[in-house]
């Protein structure tokens, strides 16, 4: 089930099945904290469990939404380290284009997703419409892959407006410690940067360290709060 957009009351979210379970939904609040009233969350769950869903996980939340969601029986299932980077100040070295990185292509999803599994457990694995969500998430998005010789690596880079984000970043463990992560961060921060982007944002579980200790090697540093996802049964 792909993702759909709905409004309840005031509150707009988007809604569907999380990494294509059927029993397992995935929430993304669209509108302010302020909507997400405990009635109209009711609702939501209501819509959730006529599409035959048992439970419901969120997108990464801030801790407005956070709170208003815990309020409604929501509980934390894992928290997220926020950081952000400021495009105006120093970049890490452009990458060389001998170093393996071009642009993603159709015929690539494969190899991409291959190198999701084995990068990222089992519940936070992409599959093909999950690596679409990422790709569509922003207005203009980047996809790059990085090869040595086969795709060993790639990072979904998006921009809106004077924001970019990192949404995707994955190495294959085998060529980990290479620096293509380091290649494929500074590919997207130098791109983002070019199109008159002012901070880039990526968020990376806690239990993370070797991503955490990447970024901010690179340059970012952590925001004010942090992000939750959170979960709930139907």
């Amino acid at each position: 089930m792909g993702m759909n957009a709905l409004t309840v009351d005031s509150a707009r979210v988007r809604a569907g099945s999380w990494r294509g379970r059927n029993d397992l939904a995935y929430l993304v609040p669209l509108s302010g904290a302020s909507t997400l009233t405990p009635s109209t969350l009711e609702r939501i769950r209501a819509h959730l469990r006529e599409d035959g869903f048992r439970s419901v996980v969120t997108a990464a939340v801030g801790p407005s939404e956070r709170d208003m969601l815990a309020a409604d029986g929501f509980t934390e299932h894992e928290a997220l380290h926020l950081l952000r980077h400021d495009l105006q100040g120093p970049l890490p070295e452009r990458p060389r284009r001998a170093q393996g990185l071009r642009r993603g292509r159709r015929r690539d999803v494969d190899a991409i997703l291959d190198v999701d599994r084995q990068t990222f457990e089992a519940f936070w694995q992409l599959d093909r419409d999950g690596l679409y969500e990422a790709i569509n998430a922003t207005p203009t998005t980047r996809l790059r892959v990085v090869r040595d010789p086969d795709v060993v690596g790639y990072a979904v880079t998006g921009r809106a407006g004077a924001q970019g984000y990192l949404q995707r970043l994955a190495v294959h463990p085998g060529r980990q410690g290479l620096g293509l992560g380091i290649n494929l961060v500074a590919d997207a921060l130098h791109w983002l940067r070019r199109r008159d982007v002012t901070t880039c944002w990526v968020n990376t579980q806690e239990a993370n360290a070797a991503a955490l200790s990447l970024y901010t090697r690179l340059g970012f540093v952590p925001a004010a709060h942090q992000l939750t996802v959170l979960r709930r049964d139907l």
